[in-house]
């Protein structure tokens, strides 16, 4: 995944490679660990590279397992904040600090992270949840099935002003980002 902004370039993508504790593991200038995943716990590491004007960097970000590295982070100014499955955190790039980090309430594997106007909105597998700047939910909703398609349509698409989803069962969905069903 690519972001890019006036500040900075970030570059996101998934170390296959990298275990908790190792000394074969690639260099990284920081390493981040906010939820203390240990050697042989089941995790995943992103491998988050920024340039910005003045410095170039690499941040490893360990989290949990069911992370993916497209559509997982969203850039705002020099606050980058990052979803691993049900674990969201936010770094401030100029410094490589972790901001803040929450473990959200929700069912299933969590895919995706959009900023809309009023917070965000997570696709997961079993439910859309919508949050608030402070990372609290504000509705989530679910389908007769999981939000992934089988007959190749795209099982979740976010539009101006609401979402569209498709579900195992082909199951079609529209949703507004109050989380009322419209269709």
């Amino acid at each position: 995944m690519i972001l890019q902004n006036e500040i900075c370039h970030i570059e996101i993508s998934i170390d296959e490679t990298y275990t908790v504790g190792s000394v074969d593991n690639r260099y990284y200038d920081v390493t981040l660990n906010p939820a203390h995943y240990r050697h042989n716990d089941l995790s995943k590491t992103l491998s988050i590279h920024i340039k910005l004007f003045s410095k170039e960097f690499q941040i490893a970000l360990i989290g949990p397992y069911h992370s993916y590295d497209s559509d997982c982070a969203v850039l705002e100014d020099d606050i980058l904040t990052i979803l691993q499955d049900d674990m969201i955190t936010q770094i401030n790039i100029s410094n490589a600090s972790i901001i803040r980090n929450v473990m959200i309430d929700s069912f299933g594997c969590n895919f995706a992270i959009y900023k809309i106007e009023k917070g965000y909105i997570i696709y997961g597998e079993i439910e859309i949840t919508m949050l608030n700047f402070d990372f609290e939910k504000q509705w989530s909703f679910s389908g007769q099935d999981i939000f992934i398609s089988v007959s190749n349509k795209k099982p979740f698409t976010i539009r101006e002003n609401l979402i569209c989803l498709y579900d195992f069962e082909d199951n079609y969905y529209e949703i507004d980002f109050n989380g009322k069903q419209i269709i």
